[in-house]
Parts: structure tokens; sequence; C-alpha cells
């Protein structure tokens, strides 16, 4: 199986484009993802139906993990409604809802509940935690890899710019080699510096 192809400038890894954005926006020093503030988080997420069933299979684990903010009635953690969505692995996904005005898993010191109860209990910290809760600021549209701009200019560590220190791949290593493993990533990384090559005068 191919893992990846250039044509016109664009890379393709895993079976998703990558949009120029990764490689021409960027954070300044000591910004990005590392320095979340999890407003992100305040008015949920989709969630595939799976990643939706995984949660509530593990409802009672995760509930231990929750305090007062927060429901722990599980029947009211997601939409009733599910939609049709190619970008999501089953092709449908459903909406967490908002309990105070928040994502009904942010606890009242903006943790997520889900990673907070997977490390309490030795899994890995994304284990059940929805895949594009995990991306973001990184998003996926129409199998292209791109940069979500809902808190531009409002949050630092969402904010991106076309002057930059660090590229924004770069800023969001760990949610990339999530999504296409260390290899994808790093052949992402060639992509960059092969096309600051042929920038240089």
């Amino acid at each position: 199986m191919e893992t990846t192809r250039a044509h016109a400038g664009v890379l393709t890894v895993k079976g998703f484009s990558c949009s120029p954005e990764l490689f021409e926006k960027g954070f300044p020093a000591g910004m990005g993802p590392c320095r979340c503030a999890s407003e992100c988080c305040e008015g949920g997420v989709y969630a595939d139906v799976h990643e939706r069933d995984a949660i509530l299979a593990h409802k009672d684990m995760i509930m231990k993990s929750m305090d007062e903010t927060q429901t722990r009635d599980h029947q009211r953690w997601f939409e009733t409604v599910e939609q049709d969505d190619p970008d999501y692995a089953s092709g449908r996904c459903v909406g967490t809802t908002e309990i105070h005005g928040k994502c009904a898993f942010l606890d009242g010191k903006g943790r997520c509940s889900i990673q907070v109860a997977c490390v309490e209990h030795g899994m890995h910290k994304w284990a059940l935690k929805p895949l594009f809760c995990i991306l973001y600021p990184v998003t996926i549209e129409d199998r292209t890899i791109g940069v979500d701009d809902m808190l531009q200019g409002e949050r630092p560590c969402c904010s991106v710019g076309s002057v930059f220190d660090v590229p924004f791949f770069e800023g969001c290593r760990e949610e990339l080699e999530h999504l296409v493993g260390e290899e994808g990533f790093r052949l992402i990384q060639e992509h960059y510096h092969a096309s600051r090559r042929k920038e240089a005068p």
C-alpha cells in the first residue's frame, strides 16, 4: 500500500492530503497546543459512534474522575441524534452535550475526565478520547489535514500566523503522529524541508 506521494506540491500520507497551511503557518516560540487553555473543549465535540460506545463501556471508570460541575448520568453525555459524516471512521458521528455551559466531559479545572480517567487507570491518555478532541487545532475535512481557525486570534495556543518560529506541523507533532504514525510524520517533515530547499535562492 502506498504510504505517501507528492504531486503538484501536495503531499498525501496514510490516505490524507496535507493542506499547505501545515507548512506555511505556525506558532511563536513557546506557543501551540502545549499551552492549551481548554477553551476549544467547552462547546463539546463530534465523536465517531464507535468512540461513543467505547466511552460508555467505560462509564463507571469515567464517572469517578468527574467533579461537581459535571453530571454522572451517562445518558446525558451524548446527543441522541447521529449524523452521517465520511470523515469519521464509521461514517457516523454524534455530538457530546453541553452541561453547565461546557462539554459534559470537561471538569471545573478545564481537564477532560475521559483523559484523566485513562491516565489514572494506567491506560494511554488518549485511549478513549475522541479523535477530533485529540487532534485540535489539527482538523480533517474531506480527507485533508488542515488547520482549525475556530479560536484564531482569541487564544495564543490555537492561533497561527504566516510569520512563526515553529511550523504548524511541528507544533502539533504529537497529534499528527497519533493520526499518521511516526513514519507518516517523518514524511511530512521531509516534505517540508525539501520544499524549503527548493525555495532557497
